[in-house]
């Protein structure tokens, strides 16, 4: 009879919102500590699509203000990677069409203009500033955190 090398473990599991994945006891506490910032949930690759998710699934109809500053604040978040790449109108009319406000519009615009690619990158930041703290605003956000420590107290000690 074989002899395992190593100790079995016992892994709590949690159902996602969705119920279409399980989470770790850990990660979900690991998020639920990110959401005490909103710049560092939205840092994260896995709090922010849980918390995309949750928003999907209360919404009824169009995507909210939240959703819409969330999906800009990715936009913005690619164009940063993509250093190389030259910003054209294009990238501007990308973040109109996701719902980006007029005076944000006008000041990138403004930026792509000078072809600084410093200047553009600042532009964005500013941009993502400006999602974050309508995202924090939300009552989306605060529900989100309130979903999170729900299923955390449900954990059977």
């Amino acid at each position: 009879m074989a002899t395992s090398s190593y100790k079995e473990k016992v892994v709590k599991m949690i159902k996602c919102f969705c119920g279409c994945s399980d989470m770790t006891v850990e990660e979900v506490q690991r998020i639920y500590t990110l959401t005490n910032s909103v710049h560092e949930t939205l840092l994260d690759a896995e709090a922010t699509k849980l918390l995309r998710r949750f928003m999907e699934l209360r919404r009824s109809g169009d995507k909210n203000e939240a959703e819409q500053y969330l999906e800009i604040y990715e936009k913005c978040a690619e164009f940063l990677q993509e250093a190389q790449r030259t910003f054209t109108q294009d990238e501007v009319d990308e973040l109109c069409d996701l719902g980006l406000p007029f005076d944000l519009e006008q000041d990138l615009s403004k930026r792509m203009l000078s072809g600084q690619r410093t200047d553009i990158s600042l532009g964005l930041y500013r941009i993502q500033s400006k999602c974050r703290n309508e995202i924090e605003a939300s009552s989306d956000f605060r529900e989100f955190r309130d979903a999170i420590r729900d299923k955390l107290r449900r954990i059977p000690k």
